[in-house]
C-alpha cells in the first residue's frame, strides 16, 4: 500500500519532520482524532455542534424535502406543530432563531434543562403562593406542636 507523506513540527526533536501514512493509516488517525475530540467536549459545546451542522444540512435542503423531514420525524403529530408554528411566527415576543438555545443556556448555568417548563408561568407568584400554603407565621411556637429540624430528618 502506497504511503503519503505529511510535513509536521516535531516537538521531540525541535524540528521539522515528515510522517508518511498510507490511506488505512491516515483513517484511522481521523477516526482517532474525531472520536478524542468529541469525547473531550462539553456538553455544551456538543449540543452547539450538532445544532448548527442540522441547520446548515435544514438549509441546504430544497423546501420539500425539508417538510418530508419534519413529516417524518412528527409523524403523527406534524399537522399540530405546523399550527404551533404558524401561531408562533405571528407573535410579538419571540426571540430569533439564532437566540432559541433554551438547552445550551441551562447548562452554562449549571442546570438541568426540563422542556416541559413554562416560562410564561410567574415564578415568584407560585413560590409565594407555596410559603402562603405552609402557614408560616411570626406567632409563637406551639407547646403542643413542635417543627422538627429539616436536618434531623
Amino acid at each position: 500500500m502506497e504511503s503519503q507523506s505529511f510535513p509536521f513540527y516535531s516537538h521531540n526533536t525541535m524540528k521539522d519532520e515528515l510522517v508518511d501514512l498510507t490511506e488505512n493509516q491516515l483513517n484511522e488517525l481521523r477516526a482517532f482524532y474525531v472520536e478524542r475530540y468529541v469525547d473531550n467536549m462539553e456538553t455544551k459545546d456538543l449540543v452547539s455542534y450538532v445544532m448548527d451542522d442540522m441547520m446548515r444540512y435544514m438549509e441546504s435542503l430544497p423546501d420539500s424535502e425539508v417538510v418530508e423531514e419534519c413529516i417524518n420525524y412528527w409523524d403523527d403529530h406534524f399537522e399540530d406543530v405546523v399550527e404551533e408554528i404558524k401561531e408562533y411566527v405571528d407573535c410579538k415576543f419571540k426571540k430569533p432563531i439564532e437566540e432559541r438555545h433554551p438547552y445550551l443556556d441551562s447548562l452554562s448555568e449549571g442546570k438541568d434543562y426540563d422542556i416541559t417548563i413554562n416560562t410564561d408561568d410567574d415564578y415568584g407568584s407560585k413560590v409565594d403562593a407555596l410559603v402562603d400554603s405552609m402557614g408560616v407565621t411570626d406567632k409563637k411556637e406551639s407547646t403542643i406542636h413542635r417543627r422538627k429540624d429539616l436536618d434531623l430528618l
